[in-house]
């Protein structure tokens, strides 16, 4: 833990730089999808592989392992602010599992006030959004404020969300989530994820999101959360449906850098992943 003018900072907290990246830009200069090599690398390459380009939309249209990215892709939305990795996911999550079957979230005064015409008062908006995911629902979780990092939790500043919270997130919405920390960096840890992975990524109701150190595999976010929507056997690699749009598109990473990734420290414990399944849908 460390002091700023008084205020107490956590050390690798909850996704402090949320993620972004802070660099230093000249003007007109942009680092939009640049990427470096992975740490894991014993040869120093760069291992992730856009999902725009040939070799990427190749691993795409063999890939048996895509039900939940014909889920997600339409009901995709980037990351609002620095700090809302977690909160992106998790309502492209929760739209993708339940507007579908016609279950939908309570309107929000948010959308209350976007006025159709004079003879209305609101438009309606039945889906999840990051403008009213965290609410009276979550505030129990963690405080939005708290989160938005316009407020400390007894003098600390803790913004963003760790993976225990956002599991407390998505089921403060009714979702059954399976927490999994990657504490293990060893062969039979990296098969259960695949294996866990390979059979989430196959059915229609269960999704997986993943919090891992973006930098550490080469793209440019440090403490992150992103959903998991395709695994391609041939290269061993999984499709990232990165919420952090203005710094990174889509990108096919290996199974294992993800894993050595998610076997970073946030704070007091291992970053992971989530499986995610909704219960409301029959």
């Amino acid at each position: 833990m460390r002091m700023i003018s008084g205020i107490k900072v956590l050390s690798g907290i909850a996704l402090l730089l949320a993620c972004a990246l802070n660099v230093q830009l000249t003007h007109g200069e942009s680092v939009y999808g640049r990427f470096s090599p992975s740490l894991f690398s014993v040869d120093a390459a760069v291992v992730i592989v856009g999902w725009d380009t040939n070799e990427g939309q190749a691993r795409l249209a063999r890939s048996r392992y895509k039900t939940d990215y014909l889920q997600m892709a339409h009901h995709f939305q980037p990351q609002m602010n620095p700090l809302y990795c977690g909160v992106a996911s998790s309502v492209i999550v929760l739209n993708s599992m339940r507007l579908p079957g016609g279950v939908t979230a309570h309107r929000s005064p948010v959308e209350k006030e976007t006025a159709a015409d004079p003879a209305d008062d609101w438009l309606e908006y039945p889906a999840y959004s990051q403008q009213n995911l965290l609410g009276d629902r979550t505030e129990a979780v963690k405080p939005r404020a708290v989160i938005e990092m316009r407020s400390t939790d007894d003098g600390v500043v803790d913004p963003g969300l760790t993976l225990a919270q956002l599991k407390g997130i998505l089921e403060a919405y009714d979702a059954t989530v399976e927490l999994h920390y990657a504490d293990r960096n060893n062969e039979d840890a990296i098969a259960v994820f695949r294996t866990t992975m390979r059979q989430a990524l196959q059915e229609s109701e269960q999704f997986i999101l993943v919090n891992f150190n973006g930098r550490s595999i080469g793209a440019l976010t440090d403490g992150h959360i992103s959903p998991v929507a395709a695994y391609d056997e041939r290269s061993d690699s999984v499709l990232l449906l990165d919420v952090a749009g203005y710094l990174n598109p889509w990108y096919w990473t290996p199974v294992e850098h993800l894993y050595q990734a998610m076997n970073t420290r946030d704070g007091d414990n291992y970053r992971g992943y989530l499986v995610v399944r909704d219960d409301l849908i029959k």
